[in-house]
């Protein structure tokens, strides 16, 4: 029985260090970026806490190591307009997101909804299947549902749609 407290107990850890990562990295963009977020301090740290208390941590790091990979490699960036976490704080500062959001346009609760959390994230059509070559090639779970391919991580599930252009 002390066997299975100690791995409940060093999960735990485990997590509350994740979160604590995740606050100081939080914080640090906004000092490093010199950003002013008056008047959302209250719905930065309840997005934290959502974020921490539904196990989102590692997820939301994974996604932006995505975002920020096909960035980097591939020089694609994922259309600003179609992410479903537009709206929300915490993927602004980690860099999913490209709009920060103002008292009006903020999205609440958005980590707080049933687990797994439905992501979508979107590329123009032409280079949709090669950012998820891309992803393929670094992380394992990529499958499709209902014909588009989607991540399956351990409390989300990120779906790449495409953007026909006109």
């Amino acid at each position: 029985m002390s066997k299975n407290k100690d791995q409940k107990r060093k999960a735990q850890l485990a997590a509350r260090a994740k979160g604590e990562s995740l606050r100081f990295q939080v914080k640090y963009i906004i000092k490093q970026k010199g950003l002013d977020l008056a008047g959302l301090e209250q719905e930065l740290e309840a997005e934290l806490d959502a974020i921490c208390q539904n196990g989102l941590t590692d997820d939301l790091f994974a996604l932006a190591e995505i975002v920020s990979g096909v960035r980097r490699e591939l020089g694609f960036e994922p259309e600003a307009d179609k992410c479903s976490l537009n709206g929300t704080l915490v993927p602004f500062l980690l860099d999913i997101t490209s709009f920060c959001p103002d008292s009006a346009s903020y999205l609440p609760g958005l980590f707080a909804a049933q687990k797994p959390l439905q992501v979508t994230i979107a590329y123009d059509n032409e280079i949709r299947n090669r950012v998820v070559d891309w992803v393929k090639a670094h992380y394992e779970g990529v499958t499709t549902r209902l014909g588009q391919p989607i991540l399956k991580r351990q409390n989300m599930v990120v779906e790449f749609k495409r953007v026909l252009k006109g």
